[in-house]
């Protein structure tokens, strides 16, 4: 055989066939005297071969995993609908209807309200599911949202927040604004003054 760096011939030694590796032997599970007596009397059951325990774990395995599945498809489409008929329903409101007898001032604020209880859950909602995420959640601003959209798996919840979002966040984004420059005017005075 050719080197492929320098082009000079190498000889390979000769390789003694070994040992292939471990063999795989199948063994009876042991069964006392009665259950052998038993199982040889014809027409018995036990005489009937059933599928390793194995193949019969794994079968178990597959159909949870497929009811889980549906189950899971199922959950997705319900909180889209949700979310849907959510969010189409509070921005109708927000937007064109109106509460009857409720002037729009007060809507805002209920909403506004409505998304920082949401905040809050969610939060809780990051605290229960993993530490380091809640954590984050309560340091960073707007990490519930982040984690809730895209680590968190609960999807009922990320349609009520995100029809609430849809409806009232440009309420609660322009306030936040306000807010952020009324802090930042302060603290800017304060620099000034001392």
């Amino acid at each position: 055989m050719a080197c492929p760096a320098c082009g000079q011939a190498l000889v390979l030694m000769e390789r003694k066939p070994g040992n292939p590796g471990l063999e795989v032997k199948w063994r009876e599970p042991l069964r006392s005297h009665e259950q052998a007596a038993h199982a040889d009397a014809p027409g018995s059951a036990d005489n009937v071969p059933g599928l390793p325990a194995l193949v019969a774990r794994r079968s178990a395995s597959m159909a949870r995993d497929t009811h889980w599945a549906q189950a899971h498809a199922l959950r997705v489409w319900l909180s889209a609908l949700i979310f849907l008929v959510l969010a189409g329903g509070l921005a109708y409101i927000r937007f064109y209807g109106g509460w009857p007898g409720m002037p729009l001032e007060t809507l805002k604020s209920y909403g506004m309200l409505a998304i920082a209880a949401a905040y809050l859950f969610v939060i809780g909602l990051a605290l229960r599911d993993n530490m380091f995420d809640g954590l984050l959640a309560i340091v960073v601003p707007l990490y519930p949202f982040y984690y809730l959209f895209f680590s968190s798996s609960a999807l009922f919840t990320r349609a009520l927040v995100g029809a609430l979002l849809v409806a009232f966040g440009y309420d609660t984004l322009l306030y936040l604004q306000g807010w952020a420059g009324v802090v930042s005017d302060a603290v800017h005075h304060w620099i000034q003054r001392v």
